[in-house]
Formats: C-alpha cells, sequence, structure tokens
C-alpha cells in the first residue's frame, strides 16, 4: 500500500452478488458483524474469518476497495452436478468465458478430485468444469475491475490451486 496507494484488494473468500456489502463495510456504513452476515461468509466459505479480518479492517482503515471475486457458490455446485453442457440458458448467461484446460491444469486438478471423496453422481469432467468456472469468474471479476480502474494495482487473496503454476486465475 506504501508503493502503491491507489490499491484494491481481491478476495475469492467473497463471492460477485455481495459486493454491495462490502463496499458498505469499507465506506463505514455497515460493521464487520453486518456485512459478514450479508455477504453469507460463514455459510459460503466457512474458513476461519480471523485469517482474513486484519486485512478487511485494514481496508476499512485506508478505504481500499474489497472486491468479491467468486462466482457465487450454487452456480459451481451446478456445474460440478450437470457440466456446463447441463446449464439451463439462464445459468450459461452468468458464465465468463471458459478457456479449455491444459495438461498440467488438468492432472492438478484430478488429484484434486482423487483426494476427495466423491460418489458415483459426480463425474471428474464435471468436477473441472466447475474448478474452470471458479478460476475464470475470478480472473474475469479481476480483469474487469483493473479495466475499470486502470490506474489501481489489484492484490488477490485465493487459495493456492487457484494462484500457483500460472494457469489457473
Amino acid at each position: 500500500h506504501a508503493l502503491h496507494p491507489q490499491l484494491a484488494i481481491g478476495m475469492e473468500m467473497f463471492q460477485q452478488p455481495f459486493q454491495r456489502y462490502l463496499d458498505d463495510y469499507v465506506e463505514g456504513s455497515t460493521d464487520e458483524q453486518a456485512m459478514l452476515r450479508a455477504t453469507e461468509y460463514y455459510q459460503r466459505w466457512r474458513m476461519d474469518y480471523r485469517h482474513y479480518a486484519p486485512i478487511l479492517r485494514y481496508a476499512r482503515e485506508h478505504a481500499l476497495p474489497v472486491v468479491a471475486l467468486n462466482v457465487h457458490t450454487e452456480l459451481t455446485h451446478q456445474v460440478a452436478h450437470v457440466g456446463l453442457d447441463g446449464l439451463n440458458d439462464e445459468d450459461r448467461r452468468q458464465l465468463p468465458e471458459i478457456a479449455p484446460a491444459d495438461a498440467a491444469y488438468r492432472q492438478r486438478i484430478k488429484a484434486v478430485f482423487d483426494y476427495h471423496p466423491n460418489d458415483k453422481e459426480h463425474s471428474f469432467e464435471h468436477f473441472l468444469e466447475a474448478q474452470l468456472l471458479w478460476d475464470e469468474a475470478m480472473a474475469e471479476r479481476a480483469a474487469a475491475y483493473l479495466e475499470e480502474h486502470p490506474d489501481h494495482h489489484l492484490v488477490v487473496i485465493a487459495g493456492n490451486q487457484h494462484i500457483a503454476w500460472g494457469s489457473a486465475i
């Protein structure tokens, strides 16, 4: 922030439909607990908020925009169950542009899929498509923010699988 005063913070932990509640929090018109309830943080993310609280408090103190990067859970779950081809037209309109997975990305996601307990209802291809949606939606949102605010730098806080190896977000 000292190096780049025009800074924004993109966070995987928050879903795009809840952006206005993050804005309200940063602007000071709502408190932290109200923001957490309004963003449905505990139902949608479930990771210990104490990991992120200092970042959000810093953003509020310094009036730094916080950008909700993640697509809403209902859409990723739908893709995980029926795949991209199984979506209705309304859901399809919400999709970012999704490039096919490269071999390395596919291999990493396969290892994650194999690690998770699954049943016969979940196919790897649908799981892969849900992960691609997740990554592409966050990338699209980050890119859109930077296009709208070309004078800003954007720090992205997301899980390792979404950042490492240069082929996710």
